[in-house]
């Protein structure tokens, strides 16, 4: 089955026989980038790994706060372990709260995080877009990240028929590609 790669470049085109000519190109979705606030909090969200809120709206002290579901040393230690700034709380937790060395706290977190900076950024761009998240957010970061590194992500396709009538759609690509053959439902039938 032919394929249409849009993986490496932001758009592709291609012309069949019939003179119909196809444009696909990639959609890209404006976000914002997560702030030092985002970062902080989606550390100790993913070292946690299920959590009930976490939010970026600041509260008293603090600018943001992280609900675990279960609080450990690794996820209170978390945004620490990465460098983060404003962990004198979380520290404060970690060794009088919960009675753990802080050392042995972010070597755990640093465990915990290992492999998912992926995961993190996208968890903090989804705190920096909504303020406030809970679990079902996270799963959602969790399958973006998965469909990225699968090459799924939208596409635009722009059908130019050989009288140039023009047809337009949005799909999804499956490893940087779109399969011809699902485009040729689209292609206007010869007569």
């Amino acid at each position: 089955m032919e394929r249409f790669s849009v993986a490496g470049a932001a758009s592709a085109i291609r012309t069949f026989e019939d003179g119909t000519a196809v444009s696909v190109r990639k959609v890209e979705v404006k976000r914002p980038i997560p702030g030092p606030v985002a970062e902080h909090e989606s550390a100790h969200v993913v070292a946690a790994g299920k959590i009930v809120s976490a939010t970026i709206i600041p509260s008293g002290d603090a600018l943001g706060t992280t609900q675990p579901v279960k609080m450990t040393a690794a996820a209170a230690a978390a945004a620490e372990a990465l460098g983060c700034n404003g962990t004198g709380h979380d520290m404060f937790i970690t060794e009088h709260v919960l009675g753990v060395d802080p050392s042995v706290a972010k070597s755990a977190a640093r465990s915990a995080l290992s492999g998912k900076s992926e995961e993190m950024y996208e968890v903090a761009t989804l705190l920096q877009e909504r303020s406030t998240i809970g679990q079902a957010d996270v799963e959602e970061a969790r399958e973006n990240v998965k469909k990225r590194n699968q090459g799924i992500f939208p596409v635009e396709v722009e059908i130019i028929a050989p009288d140039g009538r023009r047809q337009s759609i949005t799909a999804k690509s499956f490893r940087g590609e779109i399969s011809i053959a699902d485009l040729s439902k689209l292609l206007p039938k010869a007569t």
